[in-house]
């Protein structure tokens, strides 16, 4: 066998390190266009349409045995989250606007209802800037949480464009929590404000309906290119930004992160050989030397 010299180990490590650092395929590329999940199961929400019952409220929170969030009023315990939390993974909030706002004098105020949850992106942010792969996009259209790979970095946490995803902060065993896209809701929504089917045959039903009744729709839906698209979209008919959802562009920086992230459990592979083999070649060093030291001695020896 060849006698593996120290420039060759050090040739062959650097190639090891350095091909750890390549990023693989990834969809979040730089310069690649954004996935468009066409198949995937999508959900579309019709805020014109919503009454506010918050039965799909209830509906998450029976599915995923989470405990309710009670509020006194007048004496009287009522389950009605309006924040997103580690126990709320969907809510309905209320947008009511006073005024003109443009309207004729004597109309009645815009208002509308919106649901809250996690967009499911097409290219997460969170999955994104995970470095052990504990969220990732299905191809079923779901961003889904691994809870037994995450370290609680809570990096996703400061990525997501909407502040999706919670911590439980005061638990002993603390997870991340958001909507796991188990879509009951849609199930439980009585007046058909929530529809779900492959996503472009909901982006084709929400265009229809805003070409069908104009006056009653903004003209955008939302979602559909949101940080390169989402498998949940939302129709309405006050502006979005009074919604409280965030303008954003095609692609969030953030989502480059990720084949660099990526290249980390390489590089870690990469770096442990490296060093394992130095510490090996430091101590074959050491054992000749002393081998030598040895043989001398017995030269100079009486």
């Amino acid at each position: 066998m060849k006698r593996l010299s120290r420039r060759r180990f050090l040739t062959g490590s650097g190639a090891i390190a350095g091909a750890a650092l390549l990023p693989g395929e990834s969809r979040a590329a730089v310069g690649a266009a954004p996935p468009s999940y066409d198949d995937a199961i999508a959900v579309l929400y019709d805020a014109t349409r919503c009454i506010g019952c918050r039965s799909c409220v209830r509906a998450c929170r029976s599915f995923n045995e989470l405990p309710p969030e009670e509020r006194e009023i007048e004496g009287v315990a009522f389950d009605v989250p309006t924040r997103l939390s580690e126990d709320n993974w969907t809510v309905i909030q209320l947008y009511r606007q006073e005024g003109s706002d443009g309207q004729p004098a004597g109309a009645d105020p815009r208002w509308s209802f919106v649901k809250k949850n996690c967009m499911h992106c097409n290219v997460p942010a969170c999955v994104s800037v995970c470095p052990v792969a504990a969220l990732q996009k299905t191809d079923a259209g779901a961003v889904v949480y691994y809870e037994d790979r995450c370290i609680g970095c809570r990096y996703c946490m400061l990525a997501c464009p909407y502040q999706v995803p919670r911590y439980q902060w005061v638990d002993r065993m603390p997870r991340v929590r958001k909507c796991n896209w188990n879509r009951a809701c849609v199930k439980a929504c009585p007046v058909g404000a929530l529809q779900e089917g492959s996503r472009a045959e909901m982006i084709a039903e929400a265009h229809r309906r805003i070409d069908e009744s104009p006056q009653r729709y903004v003209d955008h839906v939302y979602g559909e290119h949101e940080a390169g698209g989402a498998s949940y979209l939302i129709l309405a008919g006050v502006s979005h930004a009074k919604l409280g959802l965030p303008s954003l562009p095609t692609r969030l920086r953030s989502t480059y992160a990720e084949p660099i992230l990526k290249s980390i459990p390489g590089l870690i592979i990469g770096l442990g050989l490296f060093l394992g083999g130095l510490y090996r070649m430091e101590g074959r060093r050491r054992a000749v030397e002393a081998e030598r030291e040895e043989r001398a001695g017995k030269e100079t020896g009486p």
